[in-house]
C-alpha cells in the first residue's frame, strides 16, 4: 500500500492504521471534490502529515483539468520540510501550466534549502528550460546551468533526462550541440533518436536526418508514431512540403497506422507550407476525425488569409455534430475580425452564451478584439467589464480599440484605469505597441487635449518600455506647440540625445513652430540660424506665417531673404513676402520684390472667376 494512504497517529498507538478519508485521495475526479476532501483532511488533523500534504500537492499540481497551482502552492508552503517528490510536483506543475520561470525558480529554492535533486527533478527542469520564450539569452544560460547540474548530481546516465537535453539543444540551439549530448548517452531509445533526427530536419539538414534514420533502424530501434509526427512538424516549420509527403509515404514501410494524430500532423504540415488545397484533401480522406482535426484545418485557413473558407469549415463542423472548443472559437473569431464581419462575430458570441461555453482569458480577449476591430466598442467594453480576470492583453486590446476608433480621450481614460488596476511597469514591458502610443499621444493633441498628451508621454518615459522613437517625439513636440508648453517642449527636444535619437529636420521644425506659436519669433529665428542642417522652405515659411500673425513686420525682411534664396523662382513665395511688406507700409521693399520678379521672369497668374449658367 502506498505510503500516503497511511495515517501516523499520536504516540501510544502500537502501529499506524489506515484512516478512511485517505482512501478518497486517489478517487478525486474534480477540483471541487479535491477542495472538499482537503477541508475534511484539515478538520481531521491529517493535512500536516508530510505524506498526506505531499500527495495533495501532487494532485493539485497535476496537469489534469481544474487542478490549481495556487492551492498547491499554499499546501506546499505549509509543509515544514518538503521532500524531493513534493518539489518535483511543483516544478512539473508550473511547467505544464506554461510558467517555466516559476518552475526554475522553484528548482533554485529547492537547492538553496538543501534538498538534493533527483533524476525526476532534472527531467522536469530540462522540460522547463525547453519551454523558455524563444530561448533568449537568459534561457540559453539557464539551459547550460541545468545541463551542468545534470552532470554534477550524476544524472548523465538517465535516459529520460538526456533525451530531454537532446530535444532542448536540438530545438533551440543547434544540431551540433544536440549531437554532442546524443553521443554522451550510454543508451538511446526511440525518443532520443527522434529528437536528434528532428533537430536535423528542422534545419534542413536532410542528409544527416536520413543517415540517422538509417542508423536508428540498424541499431534495432524503429520509428514510431511520435517520430513521424515530429518529422512532419519539422517539415512544416521548414516549409519542406515534398519532404513531408515523403515522410508520410514511409508509414507502410514502418508498419505505422495513419491514425487521427498522424492525419492531424499531416494537415498541420500542409497548412504551414501554405498548401491549403492539399490540407483539405488530407482532411477529407481521414478515416476518423476529432475536434483537433477541425481546429487544425480552420486555423490553417485563418493563418493563410482564407477567412471565408474558415467560416465555411466551422459551419460544416457544426453540421457534422462536432462541438467546438475554445481553440476553435478563437480561430473563428479571428476570421470574423479579419473580415470585419461584426454580425457573424455577434452570432458566434450568442452561440457561446447559448451553449454556456466557459470563456477563459484567451477566448474572452478574442471576443474583445473582434468587437474592437469591428468598431463596436460598446460591446467590447461590456465583455471586458464582465471578465473575472484580466491580463495586460485585455487592457491593451481595449486601448487599441479606442485609438483605432479615434476615441482618444476614451483611450487615455482607459489607460489611466489600466494603471489604477495594478498593471505595473514589469507588465507594461509587454506593451510593445509603439504605434498605439504614438496614435494616443497624437490623437489627444489633435483633439484639444495637449496637456493629457504630454502627461501620457511622461508616463511612457517612466515605464521605459517601449522606448519612444522619432515619431513619438515629433508627436509630443507638436502637442506642446498646440498648448503653448514651451519649456516642456524644449526639455523634450534636448532629451532626445539621451534616448539615442538624433533630431532630424522635422524635429527642428517642431521647435520653430513651438516658439513661433508662442510669439517668440526672435528666438525662433536664432534657433533656425543655429541648426546643424540647412533649413528648408517649410521651416522658414512657418516663421514667416507667425510674423504675419504677430505683426512682426520688421522680421519679415530677414526671413524673406532666406526664403527667396531657397526658392528663387517660386511665385507664391515672392507674392506672399510682397503682400506682407505692403501690410506694413514698406513700399520700397514691395517695389524691390516686384523688380526681382521681373528680372527672373516670374509672373503672377491673373486672377479670374467663372459663373455656371
Amino acid at each position: 500500500m502506498p505510503r500516503y494512504l497511511y495515517f501516523r497517529p499520536a504516540a501510544g498507538h502500537a502501529r499506524p492504521h489506515r484512516h478512511p478519508l485517505l482512501a478518497h485521495l486517489d478517487a478525486c475526479a474534480s477540483r471541487a471534490h479535491l477542495a472538499e476532501l482537503h477541508g475534511r483532511l484539515i478538520r481531521a488533523h491529517l493535512a500536516p502529515d508530510p505524506a498526506v500534504a505531499g500527495r495533495l500537492v501532487a494532485l493539485l499540481a497535476s496537469p489534469a483539468p481544474g487542478h490549481d497551482m495556487r492551492c498547491a502552492r499554499r499546501v506546499f508552503d505549509g509543509m515544514s520540510r518538503p521532500n524531493a517528490p513534493a518539489w518535483n510536483s511543483m516544478i512539473r506543475g508550473y511547467t505544464s501550466r506554461g510558467a517555466p520561470g516559476d518552475a526554475l525558480a522553484t528548482l533554485r529554492n529547492m537547492v538553496r534549502r538543501g534538498v538534493v535533486p533527483d533524476s525526476y527533478t532534472m527531467a522536469a527542469a530540462v522540460t522547463a528550460s525547453a519551454a523558455g520564450d524563444g530561448w533568449k539569452w537568459e534561457w540559453r544560460a539557464t539551459g547550460d546551468a541545468v545541463h551542468a547540474m545534470v552532470r554534477k548530481i550524476g544524472c548523465a546516465a538517465d535516459l529520460y533526462v538526456m533525451s530531454g537535453l537532446v530535444n532542448l539543444y536540438g530545438t533551440f540551439r543547434s544540431a551540433e550541440d544536440a549531437r554532442k549530448v546524443f553521443e554522451e548517452m550510454r543508451e538511446r531509445d526511440v525518443v532520443s533518436w527522434t529528437s536528434m533526427i528532428s533537430a536535423f530536419a528542422q534545419r534542413g539538414m536532410w542528409d544527416d536526418a536520413l543517415r540517422f534514420l538509417s542508423q536508428m533502424q540498424a541499431d534495432g530501434i524503429f520509428p514510431n508514431k511520435v517520430t513521424i509526427i515530429s518529422l512532419l512538424s519539422a517539415c512544416g516549420h521548414g516549409q519542406a512540403v515534398d519532404r513531408g509527403q515523403w515522410v508520410y509515404d514511409q508509414l507502410s514501410e514502418y508498419g505505422i497506422e495513419a491514425d487521427v494524430d498522424i492525419g492531424n500532423a499531416l494537415i498541420s504540415m500542409y497548412m504551414k507550407c501554405g498548401c491549403m488545397s492539399d490540407a483539405l484533401e488530407a482532411f477529407k480522406v481521414m478515416p476518423s476525425r476529432n475536434t483537433k482535426s477541425w481546429n487544425t484545418l480552420i486555423d490553417g485557413f485563418v493563418q493563410n488569409q482564407k477567412h471565408k473558407e474558415a467560416l465555411t469549415m466551422f459551419e460544416e463542423m457544426l453540421s457534422n455534430d462536432f462541438n467546438p472548443d475554445a481553440v476553435t472559437l478563437v480561430s473563428v473569431l479571428s476570421a470574423c475580425t479579419q473580415l470585419g464581419d461584426l454580425q457573424q462575430g455577434r452570432n458566434l458570441h450568442s452561440y457561446i452564451k447559448s451553449r454556456r461555453i466557459s470563456c477563459d482569458t484567451i477566448l474572452t480577449n478574442s471576443l474583445i478584439n473582434m468587437y474592437a476591430k469591428c468598431g463596436d466598442m460598446v460591446a467590447a467594453e461590456v465583455v471586458f467589464q464582465a471578465m473575472k480576470q484580466r491580463d495586460v492583453v485585455s487592457w491593451t486590446t481595449m486601448v487599441c480599440g479606442y485609438v483605432q476608433g479615434r476615441q482618444f480621450t476614451a483611450a487615455f481614460i482607459f489607460f489611466e484605469e489600466m494603471k489604477a488596476a495594478g498593471i505595473v511597469a514589469s507588465e507594461m514591458a509587454l506593451y510593445k505597441q509603439t504605434l498605439t502610443w504614438n496614435s494616443m499621444i497624437g490623437g489627444l493633441a489633435s483633439n484639444g487635449h495637449g496637456k493629457e498628451a504630454v502627461q501620457l508621454f511622461d508616463q511612457r518615459l517612466k515605464f521605459g518600455d517601449p522606448k519612444p522613437d522619432g515619431i513619438t517625439f515629433k508627436t509630443v513636440l507638436g502637442a506642446c506647440a498646440h498648448v503653448g508648453m514651451v519649456s516642456e517642449g524644449l526639455r523634450y527636444f534636448h532629451s532626445m540625445s539621451t534616448s539615442g535619437i538624433a533630431p532630424d529636420i522635422e524635429h527642428y521644425g517642431c521647435i520653430v513652430d513651438l516658439l513661433s506659436r508662442a510669439g517668440l519669433l526672435e528666438e525662433a529665428f536664432e534657433f533656425i540660424m543655429k541648426m546643424p542642417m540647412e533649413p528648408n522652405p517649410v521651416i522658414w515659411g512657418s516663421l514667416l506665417s507667425a510674423c504675419r500673425f504677430h505683426q512682426k513686420i520688421d522680421l519679415v525682411r530677414r526671413v524673406g531673404q532666406h526664403i527667396i534664396k531657397l526658392a528663387p523662382n517660386d511665385v507664391g513665395t515672392h507674392v506672399l513676402i510682397a503682400n506682407l511688406h505692403a501690410e506694413g507700409g514698406q513700399w520700397d521693399d514691395v517695389q524691390q520684390i516686384r523688380e526681382q520678379m521681373g528680372k527672373r521672369g516670374i509672373e503672377k497668374s491673373p486672377g479670374h472667376s467663372s459663373i455656371q449658367v
